[in-house]
């Protein structure tokens, strides 16, 4: 049942993908994640059960999971405190659950395969990628990983990228794939997707549609960055006077140090303040907030984004009391806006399961939060004029959600700003990798990205997905830098979608069915 050369297969191919990212070895490459889903597809395709095909996916995502995500065992070891023993046992279990878009598209190869057979090889290759990149797009994962991300190191040669997105390029790679796959086994190539192929990449350089501007507005930041432990962090919140001490300490110190520019934004990253601040409903502006937040903002006339707890009710299970929050202080010291967050991480902020049942479990699982979950999209506004709009964490890996919230604004913002504390990763490639990812929402939208984050890295990345700055990993410190940008217009992308690869999708294959009747008759 088991080819020993097809087990050494899915492993290497699942180290290959993991390498297409940030990993334990370093920097991405972006070849080997398309020699990884080759490796993997060719075994699939070449095996006739269900059972097979997915022990063998499973054997993937065993090697993807120890080399691309073998800091979760420290992370369950940090957050949930386990021993490293049963934290790694535990972040095997990762492995069953880190590709569900794999999982159904096996599933969609293995049920479809006879109905597949009847059509042409060139249109049956054609549906394999589109379902593949459709799974891929859709399905919910809990880092979400796309074969089109490592692209991104060519960001400022994409110009496909702020008009179809990430799934054009995860469409194309696959196109490689599967003639790979074909001349392996059949010595043959289809002639037509590789001139597509050829074609994609040869325009990507030549088209551009973001609309330049010589007269760039100035935006003077400054990112505090902390450095915060894990441990410092949660025992502040449990309310230990010596930690909540240290943390207001430090984030005080940096951010009333002089600079040497007119400072118009300082930043906070996620949840640096330990306290919930009890925000007036009626009255935003009412608000009692800290006087070190007033301090700072009236030192240097500035606009604070802090990130902290938004109080919204008490109960003593903590169970959707209070929102994992960004704060906008005016220069003036009052309290501006807020964002709540959305899109909580499960197993840390909230469990995937009903309501009803978070509410029973949350008496018991006090290591994890359980948010409540915003619903606004504010657009904050400083005092020089320019607007943003803010994510806090991992929603900004999400490209419809980011598309949602630019799209339920009136205004256009000059940036996106993404507060983020990847303390619980500790020395690990998590805090590069979550960067990455980060990176293709600058591409989609045209929009720069100003990233504050605790323990690094904080970061600026222009609208081409490329770092202007950064503070990195383990640094203490101010970052102060001056972001030159413009106001970009709408992005096609942010207007439709992902309803443009559907249409260049039914195009292509339409093209291609046109050619086969063509070279038929």
């Amino acid at each position: 049942m088991f080819n020993k050369k097809h087990i050494s297969i899915a492993l290497l191919a699942g180290v290959g993908y993991a390498l297409g990212f940030p990993s334990l070895f370093g920097k991405t490459l972006l070849i080997t994640p398309i020699l990884g889903i080759l490796g993997l597809l060719w075994i699939i395709y070449n095996k006739e059960t269900l059972k097979e095909k997915f022990i063998y996916l499973t054997l993937f995502n065993l090697s993807y999971n120890m080399v691309g995500f073998y800091w979760v065992a420290q992370t369950l070891q940090e957050f949930g405190e386990l021993p490293f023993f049963v934290a790694f046992l535990l972040s095997l279990f990762f492995t069953f659950v880190i590709t569900p878009q794999l999982y159904l598209f096996t599933f969609f190869e293995h049920f479809t395969k006879k109905k597949r057979e009847k059509l042409h090889l060139s249109l049956n290759i054609l549906l394999m990628c589109f379902s593949y990149t459709i799974f891929e797009y859709f399905t919910p994962q809990q880092f979400p990983v796309m074969l089109g991300h490592p692209w991104i190191i060519f960001g400022e040669y994409l110009g496909f990228a702020n008009i179809g997105g990430i799934p054009l390029y995860t469409f194309f790679s696959l196109i490689i794939i599967h003639q790979l796959i074909q001349y392996f086994k059949l010595k043959t190539i289809n002639k037509f997707h590789i001139a597509i192929v050829l074609l994609f990449i040869i325009l990507n350089p030549i088209i551009n549609l973001t609309k330049e501007s010589s007269a760039k507005e100035e935006l003077n930041l400054r990112f505090v960055q902390a450095n915060i432990s894990s441990f410092l962090k949660v025992d502040a919140e449990n309310g230990t006077y010596a930690s909540v001490g240290e943390v207001i300490s430090r984030y005080g110190k940096l951010s009333l140090e002089d600079s040497k520019m007119k400072l118009d934004l300082i930043l906070w990253p996620e949840t640096a303040y330990p306290y919930s601040i009890d925000r007036d409903k009626k009255n935003i502006e009412l608000t009692d907030i800290p006087s070190l937040f007033q301090d700072i903002a009236l030192k240097h006339d500035t606009d604070l984004f802090i990130g902290g707890y938004d109080h919204k009710f008490t109960r003593d299970d903590y169970y959707l009391s209070e929102y994992n929050t960004n704060f906008h202080i005016s220069p003036e010291g009052n309290l501006k806006d807020v964002y709540h967050k959305h899109i909580l991480i499960p197993f840390g902020e909230t469990l995937p399961l009903p309501d009803f049942i978070n509410e029973k479990l949350a008496k018991y699982l006090r290591n994890i939060s359980f948010f409540a979950r915003g619903n606004d999209y504010p657009l904050f506004e400083i005092k020089n004029g320019m607007r943003f709009i803010n994510t806090i964490c991992y929603e900004v890996l999400k490209p419809e959600f980011v598309r949602d919230y630019l799209n339920s604004i009136d205004k256009r913002p000059h940036a996106l700003i993404n507060l983020t504390n990847d303390s619980w990763y500790g020395d690990t490639s998590e805090p590069e990798q979550h960067l990455f990812l980060t990176l293709w929402r600058a591409i989609e939208f045209d929009l720069p990205i100003i990233r504050s984050t605790n323990t690094g890295i904080s970061t600026v990345v222009d609208i081409h997905g490329q770092e202007l700055t950064r503070l990195g990993v383990g640094k203490t410190g101010n970052l102060d830098y001056t972001l030159k940008t413009q106001l970009y217009q709408k992005t096609i992308y942010q207007k439709f979608g992902i309803l443009l690869f559907l249409i260049l999708f039914a195009l292509i294959f339409l093209f291609q069915n046109i050619l086969l009747k063509y070279n038929h008759e």
